[in-house]
């Protein structure tokens, strides 16, 4: 993949005053640029098409019958072979206020899941299009968007055994994390943020993803450092500098000591 840009650009699809929108995809293959959504999440359901998508450092093969979720800030692409048909659907969590526990388990939900051939899903997903092109109140819009996402956590094999208090935590604490990675760094610094104790964070971490809350932090700035790797020209100084290392030589012992590779050979491996 050639990279020719200086930043990720951030790409706003859903309109400021909407906390939904369903659209059928596009019935085009030219390649897109990598780009991020900011402030929602996106849900792709494909019944067509072939091709490669790109999220952060995955890329996927793009065989029907098959859907794809993005959470805010994530890198993709696509570069697609056949013309899609299919869904997409862009929803700001307000919009899932009243159903909580849907929302709170969608971190569990893969980047990319396969679904049934002869699932019913696409029937649903053509009614909740249906609706809002409509314009139907906000209200209907939600629930059909709360019964898609059952449908899909269930079609996805998601575990939901983790309980819910434990989950909504968690959840929160990605969401911060997500916001605040970049000049955030410590778990004392998200225990105060959510008024927890840092044991008890780590123990809400280890109990949804087996894992410490140190090492979500971490990931997230690694996720965030490849993202700029894959797809910019920025140097590795210059990278350092937009993820607030003290100096380079941090950032790529820090990045070295999670991927085993200093950051130039990571991207040289990307050739």
């Amino acid at each position: 993949m050639q990279r020719t840009v200086q930043a990720i650009n951030f790409k706003n699809k859903i309109e400021d005053n909407m906390s939904v929108k369903v659209s059928r995809m596009k019935p085009v293959i030219k390649p897109t640029t990598p780009h991020k959504h900011a402030g929602y999440h996106e849900l792709i359901f494909l019944s067509r098409g072939s091709g490669m998508h790109s999220i952060d450092d995955n890329h996927f093969d793009v065989k029907p019958f098959i859907g794809f979720y993005l959470k805010p800030g994530q890198v993709h692409c696509w570069d697609f072979s056949q013309i899609p048909e299919g869904f997409v659907i862009l929803f700001r969590e307000e919009v899932m206020s009243a159903f909580g526990n849907t929302l709170n388990n969608l971190f569990r939900m893969a980047e990319k899941f396969d679904l049934p051939e002869n699932t019913s899903l696409f029937g649903l997903l053509e009614q909740f299009y249906q609706e809002y092109k409509t314009g139907s109140n906000p209200g209907i819009l939600g629930a059909y968007l709360n019964l898609t996402l059952l449908k899909t956590l269930e079609l996805a094999d998601t575990p939901l055994e983790i309980e819910p208090s434990i989950v909504a935590e968690f959840y929160r604490f990605k969401t911060m994390v997500n916001e605040h990675f970049q000049n955030l760094r410590q778990i004392t610094d998200y225990a105060e943020l959510m008024n927890i104790s840092t044991h008890r964070l780590n123990a809400i971490c280890r109990s949804a993803a087996h894992t410490s809350a140190i090492n979500i932090i971490r990931e997230r700035i690694l996720k965030e450092a490849k993202n700029m790797l894959t797809h910019t020209s920025l140097n590795v100084s210059e990278i350092a500098y937009r993820l607030n290392f003290s100096d380079t030589s941090n950032f790529i012992k820090f990045f070295k000591s999670l991927t085993s590779l200093t950051p130039l050979q990571y991207r040289s491996e990307l050739k």
